[in-house]
């Protein structure tokens, strides 16, 4: 019997939501009111004065989504690329958040950096399909939910230029995944993000960005990636003659 480590846990959909979705949307939309309701008219004598509440508030509601990656980190001891960008997406959210209005950062910094980082996760992807194809296969042919071993065994060498042609074309519906998320991003945040860092109304058009965006972006996304893996199962099945429950791991 398979014995289930570290490095076989799969991630907990329902905790990701609550801490990179549902606690921060709350608190952004509602962090600055319940300070100021707290403090009451003593809310002009805020202890941290280098700090205004909004920029607070943004603080706080980016140590969620960092609280889980470090779980995520050290429960599953799997960092990827994506996950790598996924931090750097909090670093620079905050970045932007807190230290944008000293900085003298706009609303667009914010906007460039909605769009710009599914773009770089699909230009990373482009290359290393290109350039280290392997890589990219293992990533399109996860051994988590793929038996590698059983569809490797069934392509005869006579198919396998065959095989190869399959996984690229299942490669550019993910990668046109990520493309179409930078731009869905982009849009999204160039129309709800109209307020400057630092302000009240920038914490809740990020809130609104952050909810929206994971539906908007999710669902053209998902339809697109599922139809290439659709793809990819229906003609594997073809090639190694196996039916989809022989090669899938439920």
């Amino acid at each position: 019997m398979h014995k289930i480590n570290k490095y076989d846990k799969k991630e907990n959909p329902l905790l990701s939501i609550i801490f990179n979705i549902l606690i921060p949307v709350i608190l952004l939309k509602n962090g600055t009111k319940w300070i100021e309701k707290i403090l009451g008219d003593n809310s002009n004598n805020w202890p941290i004065d280098s700090i205004n509440i909004p920029s607070f508030v943004f603080f706080i509601a980016l140590i969620f989504p960092f609280i889980y990656f470090l779980y995520d980190l050290l429960n599953r001891k799997n960092i990827n690329l994506i996950s790598i960008l996924g931090f750097v997406n909090v670093l620079l959210n905050g970045g932007i958040g807190i230290f944008g209005s000293s900085l003298g950062l706009t609303k667009n910094w914010f906007i460039i950096k909605e769009g710009s980082l599914p773009l770089i996760i699909g230009i990373l992807l482009f290359a290393t399909s290109k350039y280290k194809k392997q890589s990219f296969n293992s990533i399109l042919l996860n051994g988590a939910i793929f038996d590698l071993q059983k569809i490797k065994t069934s392509i005869i060498e006579e198919r396998q230029s065959e095989f190869d042609d399959i996984l690229k074309k299942a490669g550019y519906y993910l990668i046109a995944g990520f493309f179409i998320s930078s731009i869905i991003q982009f849009i999204l945040a160039s129309f709800i993000v109209v307020s400057e860092p630092g302000q009240p109304s920038f914490n809740e058009q990020v809130s609104t960005m952050t909810w929206v965006s994971y539906l908007a972006v999710l669902v053209p996304t998902i339809l697109l990636v599922g139809k290439g893996y659709l793809g990819l199962i229906s003609d594997l099945e073809k090639i190694t003659s196996l039916k989809k429950e022989d090669f899938l791991k439920t």
